[in-house]
């Protein structure tokens, strides 16, 4: 019997993401699931030094408030019944939603997907990608709707 009952669903702030929440809110909605969502910063200013930072405020300074940002958008397109919980990381995207994943015994990861160009996609590469790929657990990808 397949058992659903923690769903994380990993945002950026893009319209790719607010659906991945959208449809991880439906799924949970028909299955009592939780919804676990993450944002992963690159880095912040607390990531290289314990007294100071290398990183200028302009890359790094941002980075606590964007994220904030982004959490809270999230959690405002769930509906408020949906028990959720929010959380922020510091890593390559990819890993440290796998290794979230992992940690908090997701049952499912639903990641949202942008159309990138060929360019794009061999330069920076597809974190939805590669979190299908190697995620322990089913993977749904909702891509971005280019009609809304």
């Amino acid at each position: 019997m397949v058992r659903l009952a923690r769903i994380l669903v990993p945002v950026d702030g893009s319209g790719a993401s607010d659906e991945a929440v959208q449809f991880a809110a439906a799924l949970a909605d028909c299955t009592g699931a939780s919804i676990d969502i993450l944002h992963v910063s690159y880095f912040d200013s607390n990531t290289d030094a314990e007294e100071v930072s290398w990183l200028p405020d302009s890359v790094a300074g941002p980075i606590g408030p964007e994220a904030h940002a982004i959490l809270e958008r999230a959690g405002k397109l769930l509906p408020e019944i949906a028990v959720h919980e929010v959380y922020h990381r510091t890593g390559s995207p990819a890993e440290t939603i796998l290794a979230f994943a992992r940690e908090r015994h997701s049952d499912m990861i639903v990641v949202g997907s942008r159309r990138m160009d060929a360019l794009h996609a061999a330069l920076l590469g597809s974190v939805s990608s590669a979190v299908l790929e190697e995620a322990e657990c089913p993977v749904t990808v909702v891509k971005e709707n280019p009609h809304r």
